[in-house]
């Protein structure tokens, strides 16, 4: 391979993909604190106002109260309160394909925000890094993206690895040398150094954002449509709760047909983990549990490590690290090149 290719694919892989990057690098910085970074900016969108130790709502009449504010709208997912003092959220969708978001407080049922998603910038943030906002194209972009980074790391570390015996020499930078030239070696070094953080959450993010992707074509058969009474719906939770009694609700999704696919947290099991219950609320009886350490979805493994959970705490704080890592490489890179471009002879100014 001839000199400097490795150098070639970075440099203009990495011009192509620095916006999208930098926005990825952004929102991956606020979602890894999602839930008390949302309470902390929106504490009256997200914080429960209602005494902690009040008796919950019933489930319907969260979804009473939700209904309120947008009549004309179906409720497709609420997620519980993750902590004490947090708020319910739910999404809701129109049938022009709209998509509106509330958040409740879960004592009185009380709608505290509502709005399109702009009104909650953490959520806004999460679904700009999951899916820039849209559907399974949006995702398609995410995974490019991924594969992107991979690309523009394995090919700058490729480019800069100076030997086993020079690495720590190689990423000093003298004080006395002119300020365009420190630039790119504080991007050459900022690069290696953080490449391997780098290259892990291209390839889990790659990993993630693929297996969303659709395979196939949308069925087309009609979906059957139910509409759930308040004692349908309570009594769907009750018999979960009596089933399993230590069940600790994440979210619920409210399918057309009648039908709630219950996620519970499974910290057994790892973080992230939920173990996934489905209700026909009709009726109402329990069509099956499926535990976590059974259920195949890549995600159960992948998001823990690329949202850093599977460390804990210092494994997030090192993310935060890469992701103000990758937000100087994206700025520096395309500056650094500018600049080498404006000093060539004959370039207009």
């Amino acid at each position: 391979m001839k000199p400097g290719t490795f150098l070639r694919i970075h440099r203009w892989i990495a011009l192509a993909f620095a916006p999208l990057l930098l926005i990825q690098a952004l929102t991956g910085a606020l979602i890894l604190f999602r839930e008390p970074l949302a309470q902390m900016i929106d504490p009256a969108a997200m914080t429960r106002q209602s005494n902690p130790g009040t008796q919950p709502a019933p489930v319907s009449t969260l979804l009473d109260s939700v209904h309120h504010s947008f009549p004309t709208m179906r409720i497709t997912r609420l997620f519980m309160p993750s902590n004490a003092d947090a708020a319910a959220f739910a999404q809701l969708s129109g049938a022009q394909g709209e998509v509106r978001y509330a958040s409740v407080d879960p004592g009185n049922a009380h709608v505290l925000a509502s709005g399109p998603i702009w009104r909650f910038p953490i959520e806004a943030a999460l679904q700009i890094h999951y899916r820039l906002l849209g559907d399974w194209l949006g995702i398609a972009i995410v995974a490019l993206n991924g594969l992107a980074l991979f690309l523009i790391g394995a090919s700058g570390v490729k480019h800069w690895w100076p030997g086993r015996g020079r690495i720590i020499a190689s990423l000093k930078v003298r004080r006395s040398l002119p300020s365009r030239i420190k630039l790119r070696l504080y991007h050459r070094s900022a690069g290696a150094i953080a490449s391997i953080l780098v290259l892990f959450s291209a390839i889990t993010g790659l990993l993630l954002a693929a297996a969303d992707l659709p395979l196939g074509p949308s069925p087309t058969a009609p979906i059957r449509t139910t509409s759930l009474s308040d004692d349908q719906i309570d009594s769907a939770i009750a018999l979960l709760h009596d089933r399993l009694p230590q069940a600790h609700v994440r979210d619920i999704r409210f399918a057309t047909d009648g039908t709630l696919a219950v996620n519970l947290f499974a910290d057994e099991a790892g973080p992230r983990a939920v173990d996934v219950v489905s209700i026909d609320a009709t009726a109402p009886s329990i069509d099956g549990v499926l535990k976590s350490r059974e259920n195949p979805a890549l995600w159960l493994t992948v998001l823990p490590l690329h949202a850093g959970d599977s460390f804990g705490l210092p494994g997030r704080l090192l993310l935060m690290i890469e992701a103000l890592a990758l937000i100087f490489l994206c700025i520096s890179g395309p500056l650094q090149w500018w600049r080498s471009r404006s000093s060539r002879p004959g370039t207009k100014k």
